[in-house]
Parts: C-alpha cells; sequence; structure tokens
C-alpha cells in the first residue's frame, strides 16, 4: 500500500528549504545549505505539531497560525526582539544593538513557510494530481 505525503507537509517543508536557500545566497554556500537545514527542521517540527492538533486538512488559518506558533524559530525570533526591546526603541544604541534586527528576520522566515504550505494545498486540491 502506497501512502502519499500530504500537499501541506510538501509545501511546508520544500517551501522552508526554498527560503533558506534564497536567504543564503546573500551570504555563502555554506549559508545556502545551513539556513535551508534549520528553516526546513523547524518546519518539520511545526508541521508534527499540526498533524496533531488541527489537523493537516484544518482551515487554512488555523493551519497557518498553529504553523506559525509552533515553529520554534518564530518563538525564538521573538524572544529575540523582546530581549533587545531597548534597541528598537531608541534607548539603547552601538555596539549592544548589532545583532538587534536577528530577531524580526528570525520571524519572518520563519512565517513565510507554511504559506507555501498552505498554497500547495489549495493547488492539488483545486487540480488532484
Amino acid at each position: 500500500m502506497v501512502r502519499r505525503i500530504h500537499p501541506f507537509v510538501l509545501g511546508h517543508i520544500g517551501g522552508a528549504l526554498v527560503a533558506g536557500a534564497v536567504a543564503g545566497t546573500f551570504f555563502d554556500a555554506l549559508a545556502v545549505v545551513t539556513f535551508a537545514g534549520i528553516l526546513a527542521g523547524n518546519a518539520l517540527l511545526a508541521t508534527l505539531i499540526c498533524w496533531w492538533w488541527p489537523g493537516l486538512n484544518a482551515s487554512g488559518w488555523k493551519l497557518w497560525l498553529m504553523a506559525s506558533l509552533a515553529n520554534p524559530l518564530v518563538l525564538a525570533g521573538a524572544a529575540w526582539s523582546a530581549t533587545q526591546y531597548e534597541c528598537f526603541t531608541g534607548e539603547k544604541s552601538g555596539w549592544n544593538c548589532m545583532f538587534d534586527d536577528l530577531g524580526p528576520f528570525a520571524v519572518g522566515m520563519g512565517l513565510l513557510p507554511p504559506l507555501f504550505g498552505l498554497a500547495t494545498r489549495w493547488l492539488v486540491r483545486r487540480r488532484p494530481i
């Protein structure tokens, strides 16, 4: 018996690989592999959590919200931004704020792959393979 992989899983993890590879091209070849691997690993964990709840066939907004909030990269980026709030408000500057943009970058990169998963699921439901 052959089991098919759910389209959301393919789109979510595949989108994370592509987004990580594209983001890594701004640095070097090692960054391409590293970013793609980190994003795909976090997407895999978020997908497993979404499989448990709310389910891979849930409505799009629930699935995107859960996939985003279950992604460790999004949580780490939000926590980093919360600890660097003084840099964002302008109360602190200089060397202490050198990596303050890392949190929003991580959150943005974590919010993007679930959209690829939802788009893939939508396309497959519209025209079965």
